[in-house]
């Protein structure tokens, strides 16, 4: 799919812009004016993440590798949607050869690796692979993926936004939903096999200078709609308000850009559905939860609390040229994280 330049423009001394297709870039040191030599501040400020999720009618399945420069993180969970049981895995501890994280988001490696398993995100445009490979365990908690990441029939291009930040800093991710996938996910022996006919994947790659304390939502899906439409969409709110938005849509492969969301839920009962809505009514989405992980790490350096439910999404999703495509049964992720990072 080719090129396509989404919107650009000005703002203070950063400039702006979002486009669909290719990186075309070295890596993002350039981009975001990074000063990479070991004593370096911003070397401590800059945040990278790797994130890659796997949505099935039978297994819901996400992973990251986060590097904060300071101290870093790695996570891994599979949800058995018949079974309604989670497994999940999350480590914290400072970045001393464990991880690895290239600066491209089409090709290089975001790695963590030691004595309690590995995750190992593979990019690379150049011979068309994206893989997930991971292996964790603990009594009554194994877990472990080996997965290729495939484009879809015709094509998908993915969302680059380079996001203006606070103190003159930037920040800049890439964004795909509606991905195919196909290989295998073990839980605890048990095997779920992925063909690419009813799998799909998200990719959500991330680097850049963010607010010491941050709190947004985050949703994410891939399916097919009632009529046969290939659908995907990330939108977040909390982030990016001063800037660009992130929030798009991708219909049979093509992304579209979307405005403001807004996500209402009851915030001691997140189990309860969720609505997440535009404010120009062109999305209208119900979120169905179905099991949650949580987590409320002290630190010190770093707090980081937040709540991620799998499920799936109902509604309609519409077009600015008034095309509306109607969601039955949507499987993906909504979040609610808040940190001090």
């Amino acid at each position: 799919m080719d090129d396509t330049h989404v919107s650009a423009k000005k703002t203070g001394n950063l400039s702006q812009h979002s486009w669909a297709g290719k990186f075309n870039y070295p890596d993002t040191k350039n981009l975001l004016n990074l000063n990479d030599h070991f004593f370096s501040l911003e070397r401590f400020k800059e945040k990278r993440w790797c994130y890659m999720g796997i949505i099935h009618p039978k297994i819901i399945f996400g992973c990251a590798v986060v590097h904060l420069g300071y101290i870093s993180s790695a996570f891994a969970f599979g949800f058995d949607r018949q079974e309604k049981k989670m497994i999940n895995h999350s480590l914290v501890f400072p970045p001393l050869g464990q991880v690895r994280y290239d600066r491209n988001p089409e090709n290089g490696i975001c790695s963590y690796k030691s004595f309690r398993g590995q995750l190992i995100l593979t990019n690379d445009k150049k011979h068309d692979k994206r893989s997930i490979k991971a292996s964790f365990y603990l009594p009554g908690k194994s877990l472990k993926a080996n997965i290729d990441i495939l484009e879809p029939d015709g094509g998908m291009s993915p969302m680059n936004f380079l996001m203006p930040m606070k103190n003159k800093t930037s920040a800049f991710t890439t964004k795909i939903a509606g991905l195919k996938a196909r290989g295998k996910i073990i839980v605890n022996k048990k095997k779920f096999d992925l063909i690419s006919e009813n799998t799909f994947a998200i990719f959500d790659w991330t680097n850049g200078f963010y607010p010491r304390k941050t709190c947004w939502n985050w949703a994410c899906g891939a399916g097919v709609a009632s009529d046969g439409t290939k659908i995907g969409f990330n939108f977040s709110s909390g982030v990016y308000e001063n800037g660009l938005l992130e929030n798009t849509v991708w219909i049979n492969g093509t992304p579209f850009q979307q405005g403001d969301i807004l996500f209402t839920y009851d915030a001691k009962n997140p189990e309860h559905p969720w609505q997440i809505k535009s404010n120009d009514d062109l999305i209208n989405l119900k979120f169905k939860p179905e099991g949650i992980r949580r987590a409320n790490d002290n630190l010190g350096v770093i707090k980081s609390r937040f709540i991620q439910l799998c499920g799936s999404f109902e509604g309609s999703i519409k077009t600015k040229d008034n095309l509306c495509i109607h969601l039955l049964s949507v499987g993906g992720v909504v979040e609610e994280h808040s940190a001090k990072w």
